[in-house]
């Protein structure tokens, strides 16, 4: 009987076996007597099973950014990882010197334990690091580096891990170089660009031991390449510069086989020529052309409303048809009403009528394969709340440390919210993933000098090609991230900014496939792990039970 109790302890306390615990040095900066300096605090993080639930405890008390980045923390890793983990709770406990631990410089940090608890290694104590954690695993520049460095010399650390591209700090007229700085403290301050690449210096190895090729596929191409050549023909040649301009740039993406830059160049220069067109109207055959307009928005909205949607490519061929349908939509009813025709008259229908053709094209991407989902309406909308609240998290994030920015993105997260409610979940989906997207690109720049913006470019396209590959080794070519990525790649040069949020779009769009299927591996299915447990348990007792039933009866039975 001492061994039957014995045994129902183990398999009551089964569970918490199977929790890990694991911390890591953090470099914070804390604030009291109106300034900061930096401090060496304790993270540690705690799994348990449970629905994905993500906890902090804090003392101090922390600034709302810290507690968001903890979320952040937990996504990225998982993603990263490849893992789902829908089936564990995280548990973070901050613990710091008297005052307000300051910022979300945390992300770094809390993503390098969170990766290193869920993936069984085993960290570095000689290492610390600070930054924000963005999509792709980017980290992010902070604030408060040289007191942050200045800490971690104080107590012990051999290496700080810091932001790509913030090595070198300007404050008005002074120049700071962290490297420098570093070696006078006694301690080595190394750049890193990922979590990638900072998980290789706390463990000995990257997150990624192989990186696997994307390939562009050749069905994805051949579409591509006729709707750019359709597009880049439309209209016949110009003397104007500017269409001129873009017309040989887009003939030059055509000739490397960029078919998607190639179409997006002719699509800004048949705006300019729809204008010359459209000048020479009266305001009745103007408000024909509105008319005609409208007509074959509805027409092709109701054509795509009909497709039914069971690929990867298939939603996402739906998201980008049913974008520009609306921008067309947006405009017509006020050009409708027009008195005059005047120049913004003509600019707006010109888009809206390019912009629908490029629907159009678009839309021969229905039905052009790929592995096929569940897309069911309670997977899509449950897809779309979830985007919503990645959104609403990195929004409020940017607003902690900017306030009043992004106001267009809060129209595009307060759009979404209006889709989710009419039920038109994909495109809730696809503008969540957009507002989350903005805010992220404005993140990777934060605290980055001028002179390394290309840098920082350079590591997210690097980062989505990644993503990229990833989507495609699950079977679902990335049509929009891809589309996005070569666009990105395209802009590098011309506008930077538009080049990094293009990225930002292309790495976002390519995990999609996220929501409507699980990931390859998981951390531990709990769920059924308890059944197995309670089985065997309920086995173990019971034929427990029967040895000594039986054991009993032969004491009991009387000597031949």
């Amino acid at each position: 009987m001492k061994f039957m109790g014995a045994l129902l302890v183990l398999l009551l306390l089964a569970p918490s076996v199977l929790a890990a615990e694991g911390s890591i040095k953090l470099l914070a900066l804390v604030e009291g007597d109106g300034e900061s300096h930096g401090t060496l605090a304790d993270l540690a993080l705690e799994t348990r099973p449970g629905s994905e639930h993500v906890y902090l405890d804090t003392f101090p008390l922390t600034k709302i950014a810290t507690q968001i980045s903890m979320r952040f923390a937990e996504q990225v890793s998982c993603a990263e990882l490849d893992l789902d983990c829908s089936d564990t709770d995280f548990f973070y406990t901050i613990r710091a010197a008297p005052g307000i631990v300051g910022g979300p410089s945390a992300g770094a940090a809390a993503a390098v334990l969170t990766t290193a608890l869920v993936d069984g290694r085993i960290l570095n104590p000689n290492i610390g690091i600070t930054g924000t954690i963005n999509s792709g695993g980017l980290i992010g520049p902070v604030g408060g580096l040289p007191q942050k460095i200045e800490a971690a010399a104080e107590g012990g650390l051999k290496q700080v891990l810091i932001p790509k591209g913030t090595a070198i700090l300007k404050e008005g007229n002074t120049t700071v170089d962290l490297i420098k700085l570093g070696k006078e403290l006694g301690i080595q301050v190394i750049e890193v660009a990922t979590l990638d690449e900072a998980m290789e210096y706390f463990t000995g190895k990257p997150i990624q031991t192989s990186n696997p090729p994307f390939v562009i596929e050749a069905q994805y191409s051949q579409t591509m390449k006729d709707v750019a050549r359709e597009l880049c023909s439309k209209y016949p040649p110009s003397d104007d510069e500017a269409v001129t301009n873009l017309t040989t740039a887009a003939d030059a993406f055509f000739a490397g086989g960029e078919y998607y830059s190639a179409a997006s160049y002719c699509f800004r220069a048949n705006i300019l020529l729809r204008e010359d067109e459209l000048q020479m109207l009266d305001k009745d055959t103007f408000k024909t052309e509105v008319a005609k307009t409208q007509q074959n928005a509805a027409a092709l909205d109701k054509q795509t409303e009909a497709q039914k949607l069971t690929t990867m490519t298939d939603i996402q061929t739906y998201m980008l048809v049913k974008e520009r349908i609306a921008e067309t939509q947006d405009a017509l009813p006020r050009l409708a009403k027009v008195k005059n025709v005047d120049a913004t008259a003509i600019e707006d229908l010109s888009y809206a009528e390019e912009r629908l053709t490029s629907a159009e094209t678009w839309a021969r991407f229905f039905g052009k394969g790929g592995q096929a989902y569940a897309v069911d309406p309670e997977t899509l909308q449950n897809s779309c709340y979830s985007k919503i609240g990645e959104a609403e998290e990195r929004f409020d994030y940017v607003q902690s440390l900017f306030p009043q920015t992004l106001a267009a993105t809060r129209k595009t997260i307060d759009r979404a919210f209006e889709y989710a409610k009419d039920g038109s979940y994909v495109l809730c989906l696809h503008d969540a993933a957009k507002a989350k997207s903005e805010a992220d690109s404005l993140l990777s720049l934060t605290g980055v000098e001028q002179d390394r913006v290309q840098e920082i470019i350079q590591v997210k396209l690097d980062v989505t090609r990644r993503s990229l590959a990833r989507a495609q080794g699950k079977g679902t070519f990335p049509l929009i991230g891809y589309a996005y990525y070569e666009y990105a790649r395209a802009l590098r040069k011309e506008d930077p900014y538009s080049s990094l949020l293009f990225a930002e779009y292309a790495s976002e769009l390519s995990n999609l496939d996220i929501y409507f299927t699980k990931h390859k591996r998981t951390l531990i299915d709990f769920s059924s792990l308890r059944d197995i447990t309670l089985a065997f348990g309920v086995g173990v007792v019971v034929g427990g039970w029967f040895i000594y039933a039986r054991a009993v009866r032969r004491r009991k039975r009387p000597a031949k």
